[in-house]
């Protein structure tokens, strides 16, 4: 039933006419709403959906009235025991009134999921539901909206909850609390641009489900503590702050996606500090800012000196995304590269982003660096260039690898369309003996 209506149509078609229409009523909302016009045998079809997701309905053909009596009218026909999932992405902010109601319907049908994102009307909007009381529960996702707040002390509900997603909500470190101990079935927690404020505690401690952890643009927050043993994957994106974790043995993937932060000089001791605690990943994504961390300079007498060595034992997936005007080259990857044994793809992020200044460094002293140095990644099988611009720097990290990869399958250089930096013209009689060497080089527009 998850298939296209047509091919939906094409298994029901030699079923009994009865058999068909409720087979029909069941089918996810907006697949029985397409059905529904086919024929005047299906127009009256009964509303048994068990999956009302809405998050498709919205077009400029249609106006939000249009809308709320299409889903409306859902509501009032519908016939099933059971509502499992309801999806809505409003694109207006006139709808506190409707969707509390389609909530309290939902509730008295055994909601298991809920997704309400009002995050296209740009206001959040008041939506008076109690969620910590419903118990049946295993998906919560809200974006953009007031709700009544949880209960500091363990809520009625949400003892089945297994993901919680808020965007943009009003959100209490006592909230967190209570959440975690109450959701022993919790597997995944995010926090998105939620306002809370001084030093975030994940206490996880007792969880054996407990996967993922999502803190997003949490720019009010001092220091995060998470005691989440069994956590695998670590996404964090915002300014660079403390972050300690009582242990990372479970943990197979990091996001740091670290901001620049006009207030704070120099943040790659704290950067280092927090380093440690993910040497031990496979999956491992971050920005320049953190290989400005561990970057390498000379210091008096030609000497170089480096702020921090770590060696990644584990990590095989590496993206480094440029998102800020930086003093990183080749070199800073190729070094921490060489710290990482068993590497297996890197992704380079550079959109909107141009190496065209700040390269002197990499003429004067770096290139000659790099090139005495013996690098050699046995394990390198494909590398990737998001927001290749045929920069001559650009061509230097291409044939740095083909020469020093030996297990090199694949070369991946996508070029945007509409870029907000210039694209370059190619240097062709490089390009061509680049590519003598490893002709297996892909370029694509996206």
């Amino acid at each position: 039933m998850s298939e296209s209506s047509n091919k939906q149509f094409k298994v029901l078609q030699n079923l009994p006419d009865e058999l068909m229409v409720r087979s029909l009523s069941f089918l996810p909302i907006q697949s029985l709403l397409q059905t529904r016009v086919v024929s005047k045998l299906f127009r009256h079809t009964e509303i048994r959906s068990l999956d009302l997701d809405y998050s498709g309905i919205f077009s400029v053909e249609r106006s939000q009235l249009e809308v709320i009596n299409i889903i409306q009218n859902v509501f009032n026909k519908h016939e099933g025991m059971e509502i499992k999932r309801f999806v809505l992405c409003p694109n207006g902010i006139d709808w506190e009134e409707s969707v509390t109601s389609w909530i309290n319907t939902c509730i008295g049908k055994n909601i298991q999921e809920i997704v309400l994102d009002f995050s296209k009307s740009r206001e959040v909007v008041e939506i008076p539901i109690d969620f910590s009381a419903i118990k049946t529960l295993t998906v919560l996702n809200l974006g953009w909206c007031k709700f009544d707040e949880i209960p500091n002390n363990s809520p009625e509900g949400l003892k089945l909850l297994k993901k919680l997603s808020l965007t943009r909500t009003m959100t209490t470190k006592e909230m967190v609390d209570a959440i975690l101990r109450n959701c022993i079935h919790l597997e995944l927690l995010e926090l998105n641009e939620c306002f809370i404020y001084g030093i975030l505690t994940i206490p996880a401690l007792n969880h054996k489900k407990f996967k993922s952890l999502v803190l997003s643009t949490m720019s009010n927050i001092t220091d995060i503590v998470v005691h989440a043993p069994t956590l695998e994957y670590f996404k964090y994106e915002g300014y660079v702050t403390n972050i300690t974790f009582s242990t990372t043995d479970a943990l197979k993937e990091a996001n740091i996606h670290y901001k620049r932060n006009r207030h704070i000089y120099d943040p790659s001791d704290m950067v280092i500090s927090n380093m440690k605690d993910f040497t031990k990943v496979y999956v491992l994504a971050t920005t320049n800012i953190f290989l400005e961390a561990l970057i390498k300079r000379h210091v008096g007498g030609g000497r170089l000196e480096r702020k921090g060595t770590f060696k990644f034992e584990n990590l095989t997936d590496f993206k480094i995304s440029f998102n800020a005007r930086s003093i990183c080259t080749l070199f800073e990857i190729a070094e921490f590269l060489n710290d990482c044994p068993k590497v297996e793809r890197l992704v380079i992020d550079i959109q909107n982003f141009e190496y065209a200044d700040r390269l002197e460094f990499w003429e004067i002293h770096l290139k000659e660096e790099i090139e005495n140095n013996n690098y050699l990644f046995m394990f390198l099988n494909e590398v990737k260039i998001i927001g290749y611009k045929n920069h001559w720097h650009e061509l230097d990290i291409i044939e740095f690898f083909v020469k020093n990869a030996p297990a090199l399958v694949k070369v991946d250089l996508e070029m945007p369309k509409n870029s907000k930096t210039k694209v370059h013209q190619p240097d062709n009689a490089r390009i061509n003996f680049i590519t003598s060497k490893f002709p297996a080089i892909k370029v694509t527009e996206v």
